[in-house]
């Protein structure tokens, strides 16, 4: 995941020196025949919809056809809800949360929602749509992009790792062990666990599911720490 220009100056003042690799790829599949179809159709209804990555936001709105369709909303908050506001109105939103477990709660307690559509990656964690099966939502999945891993070996070690997602966790530990001491930086819970099943190494866990604040978590980390 790339990061602003601002954040790695904001690093560097802090006297941390910070690299930035890509592990792995999101491909955008909504123009295929399939998935264009689907998505078509879910426009033309009234629809409870919920985004869980601003990727699948993304591959459902950016097209030049795009008109806002009649949908209540529920996503996770940050980066996924600052790309939903993109083409919704903050009205269209009915519940946002910091992670899937919290948003599933606020679904099952919205009145009236008897089904949903989840727009997600092939690669999307059961966390949301079982909870919701559980309870008797149905939940109708439509995959829009797909996540690549792209391995790669890392020579260094480093103090400490931030990642961003469980394909980032299962793409880095393909090749690469860190060294005992390396703290590792997860943006959410669910990535957090993902990394305590490939590592025994200290793993500190963002509030928030922002890029940003990880880094400055990580940043005062090693200020408290140093």
């Amino acid at each position: 995941m790339q990061l602003d220009p601002s954040l790695l100056n904001k690093a560097m003042d802090s006297g941390i020196l910070l690299d930035t690799m890509s592990f792995i790829q999101v491909v955008d599949i909504s123009d295929e025949a399939a998935v264009n179809a689907q998505i078509n159709e879910i426009r033309q209804q009234k629809a409870v919809v919920i985004f869980t990555s601003a990727s699948a936001v993304y591959a459902v709105c950016e097209h030049p056809d795009f008109v806002k369709p009649d949908w209540q909303l529920f996503c996770i908050e940050k980066a996924t809800k600052k790309a939903v506001l993109e083409y919704f109105d903050e009205s269209d939103i009915k519940g946002s949360a910091k992670d899937s477990d919290e948003l599933a709660a606020i679904i099952k307690k919205a009145e009236g929602v008897l089904e949903v559509v989840f727009f997600c990656g092939d690669k999307r964690m059961d966390t949301l749509p079982t909870s919701l099966l559980e309870s008797g939502i149905i939940t109708k999945e439509v995959v829009v992009y797909k996540t690549v891993e792209q391995p790669q070996f890392v020579e260094k070690e480093y103090d400490g790792i931030l990642f961003y997602s469980p394909s980032g966790v299962s793409s880095f530990f393909s090749l690469n062990e860190p060294a005992t001491e390396t703290v590792l930086f997860a943006i959410g819970n669910t990535t957090a666990q993902a990394l305590k099943i490939e590592s025994t190494n200290p793993v500190v866990v963002c509030d928030t599911p922002s890029k940003e604040i990880l880094l400055y978590k990580a940043i005062s980390h090693f200020k408290e720490n140093n």
